[in-house]
């Protein structure tokens, strides 16, 4: 896919600007981690930890490199990318002050404005998430008030997207110092009401399962694990696929043995590389969409 000069632009400025911005006060050992995931072992864990457990303050957490380099990830091109996604499907959830929360939270390197097309300055990955979240709604893979599992949770920015959007509750399902972290992120938004840690066993009733990037930077063995836990039993469903990148290197699948798996489950899934949901840069590393919605 070809690059447009003001995106190669937009994120070669982006680039410059937010190294300058990060921060490296958090340790980089992974001892919080596990192996079995890409980001396991990463310093990702151990920040998390620090945050959750070891009472550091929110502020600053999203300029660490620690965090930047696994839930920080996108440039300006994806954020202009979701912002125009955002302004078709819901603009005024740009001005919404808890979606603005949120996006502050951490205190993000943000874009400006005037460069994103949005009426404040944003950070891209918070664009993204709420980009998602407005498309699992007017999809129809999340109801208004429903209940989602997410597997990798990030920050738990998604699960705050989630449930502004449509009011949905997120079963967080993580290693224990990041959903720790998540949920002391979205306790101090006001949406701790909104999510709870993953149990032993998957939540009553319908749910849909989501996860962006993490599932497929799991191991066969870990994927098998969570497709009998959770993915087996959910109405619907949504993976974005990194598997292109990273499913050789951590022992996982690619997408078209995923989709078997999946499909062996009972799970009726579907693959598609071209999705409206994927920005520039999923485009660029061969990011591919995976969902699901059961007969009912």
């Amino acid at each position: 896919m070809k690059r447009r000069f003001i995106d190669r632009l937009h994120d070669r400025l982006w680039l410059e600007w937010s190294s300058r911005k990060t921060t490296d006060t958090l340790g980089e050992s992974g001892q919080a981690g596990r192996e079995g995931s890409v980001s396991g072992t990463m310093a990702w864990p151990d920040a998390c930890a620090v945050l959750a457990r070891g009472g550091g303050t929110s502020r600053g957490f999203r300029r660490e490199r620690a965090v930047r380099e696994v839930v920080e990830t996108l440039g300006p091109s994806d954020g202009r990318y979701h912002a125009r996604r955002i302004l078709t499907a819901a603009p005024e959830l740009l001005r919404d002050p808890r979606v603005r929360a949120v996006n502050s939270w951490g205190d993000p390197v943000l874009w400006p404005a005037l460069l994103l097309g949005t009426p404040a300055p944003y950070s891209p990955t918070t664009l993204r998430y709420l980009s998602h979240a407005l498309w699992l709604r007017d999809h129809g893979l999340v109801k208004q008030g429903g209940t989602i599992v997410e597997i990798g949770v990030g920050y738990g920015g998604l699960a705050a997207m989630n449930a502004i959007v449509s009011g949905a509750r997120t079963t967080l399902a993580d290693l224990p110092p990041v959903t720790e972290a998540a949920m002391k992120m979205l306790g101090e938004n006001g949406l701790a009401e909104f999510a709870t840690p993953a149990t032993d066993s998957g939540p009553d009733g319908d749910y849909c399962v989501i996860s962006n990037y993490a599932f497929t930077e799991l191991t066969g063995e870990l994927q098998d694990h969570y497709i009998g836990r959770y993915l087996r039993a959910s109405t619907s469903g949504m993976i974005v696929s990194n598997a292109n990148v990273f499913a050789r290197s951590i022992g996982g699948r690619d997408d078209n043995a995923l989709v078997a798996a999946l499909h062996a489950a009972g799970i009726p899934a579907r693959l598609d590389p071209a999705s409206d949901l994927l920005g520039p840069s999923d485009h660029l590393g061969g990011v591919t969409l995976i969902t699901w919605t059961k007969p009912s």
